[in-house]
C-alpha cells in the first residue's frame, strides 16, 4: 500500500512522458543533515530529454566550513531513470525507501563564496578527491504536496514544475571523501520529485526544510510576485504526524544575491492550527550557486542553519534572487 496522504502514490515514483514539452524537466532531490557532525548533503538529478542532457549535483557540507562539490551535464535524450555522472537515485520500495549512491570525484572548496562569480576557476583550482556515497533514505512521513493538493511546486505564479511531491525521512549509510569516512545513522532528510515544464530565474523567494528538537518538521516556501504580493506555501508536520498547511512564511533578510552573507536566518511561520513559529538561526555554511538561462540568472544562496546552537533544531535553506550578468 502506498505511504501517501496526497494524490501521488507508488505509480508517481516512476518517470513520466515528456513529448511535446520543450523545457521539460524531471528531477529527484534529496537533502540530509547530521546536526552532531554537521555533515550534510544535497543530491539532485534532473533529466532534460527534450534539451538533450541530464544534470547531476553533489554538494556535501563538511565539518569546519568547507564543501565537497560536483555538478555537470551529460548528453542524454532518455527519461528512463535517474543516473548521471556517477550519481544514482533509485526508488527501492515506492513511497518508502530510496537508495542513493555516488562514485566519482568531488572538488574540496575551502571558501564556498568563490563559486558565486568565479565558479569555474574555483573548481579548477580546488583539490580533487575521490568520493563514495552509499545511503538509504527511509520515509518518516507519507508523501505530501504543499500547494492546495495540485502538485505545483510553488504557491506563486512562477512555474518550476506542474507535478511535485515531497517527503520527510532519514538517511543511513556511509560517505567517504578522500581518506575520511563518516557513518550516518538516521540523519534527518527530505526528498522531492517533480516533473513538467521548468523555468529558472523568474522569482525572488526563500525556501526551508527544518527539523526541530521536539520532532516537528517544516518545509516552507515563499516568493514575491511581480506585483510585490508575497505568496507562501508549505507544511508543518507535528510530532503526532499531523499536517498543518502554512499560510505565511516570512524571512527577514537583506540578502540580495551577494557571494557571502553574514546575517542570520530569521523566519516567521504561520500554519493552520498552530501558534506562530519563530525560527531564528545562525548560518553555518553558505554556498552561492548560480543558475543561468539565455537571458536571466538566479542566485541560490544555499545554507545550513542551527537554531539555538543546534539545540533547538537545524535546517537546510535557500535564498533565491535574480541577478544581472
Amino acid at each position: 500500500m502506498s505511504f501517501t496522504n496526497c494524490q501521488y502514490g507508488a505509480d508517481a515514483e516512476r518517470t513520466h512522458e515528456f513529448a511535446g514539452i520543450p523545457n521539460y524537466n524531471e528531477s529527484v532531490y534529496v537533502n540530509f543533515l547530521d546536526p552532531v557532525s554537521q555533515l550534510g548533503g544535497l543530491l539532485r538529478i534532473g533529466n532534460r530529454p527534450t534539451l538533450g542532457y541530464s544534470e547531476a549535483s553533489v554538494q556535501l557540507t563538511l565539518p569546519g566550513g568547507a564543501i565537497a562539490f560536483r555538478a555537470g551535464r551529460e548528453p542524454s535524450e532518455s527519461n528512463d531513470g535517474f543516473a548521471s555522472a556517477g550519481l544514482e537515485i533509485v526508488v527501492k520500495e515506492p513511497t518508502r525507501t530510496v537508495q542513493l549512491s555516488y562514485r566519482n570525484t568531488v572538488a574540496r572548496i575551502a571558501i564556498p563564496a568563490l563559486l558565486a562569480d568565479r565558479g569555474r576557476q574555483a573548481l579548477k583550482n580546488a583539490p580533487s578527491e575521490e568520493c563514495e556515497i552509499a545511503l538509504t533514505f527511509t520515509a518518516a512521513t507519507p508523501l505530501f504536496v504543499t500547494t492546495d493538493d495540485d502538485g505545483d511546486c510553488t504557491p506563486g505564479s512562477s512555474t518550476i514544475a506542474s507535478d511535485h511531491y515531497e517527503q520527510f525521512g532519514h538517511v543511513s549509510g556511509t560517505i567517504r571523501v578522500g581518506t575520511r569516512t563518516w557513518t550516518l545513522e538516521q540523519a534527518t532528510a527530505f526528498r522531492d520529485h517533480s516533473w513538467g515544464p521548468r523555468e529558472w530565474a523568474s522569482y525572488t523567494g526563500e525556501w526551508l526544510a527544518a527539523w526541530l528538537a521536539d520532532g516537528t518538521a517544516v518545509t516552507a516556501y515563499g516568493e514575491f510576485e511581480p506585483s510585490g504580493v508575497r505568496a507562501s506555501g508549505g507544511v508543518v508536520v507535528t510530532p503526532d504526524g499531523s499536517f498543518h498547511t502554512i499560510t505565511d512564511y516570512t524571512v527577514h533578510t537583506d540578502y540580495a544575491g551577494e557571494p557571502t552573507y553574514a546575517g542570520r536566518h530569521v523566519a516567521l511561520v504561520r500554519a493552520e492550527g498552530l501558534p506562530l513559529l519563530v525560527l531564528d538561526g545562525s548560518i553555518r555554511h553558505f554556498v552561492p550557486v548560480t543558475q543561468r538561462t539565455e537571458d536571466r540568472a538566479l542566485r541560490m544562496g544555499q545554507m545550513t542553519v542551527d537554531f539555538a546552537g543546534g539545540l533547538g533544531g537545524w535546517g537546510i535553506a535557500e535564498f533565491l534572487r535574480p541577478i544581472r550578468g
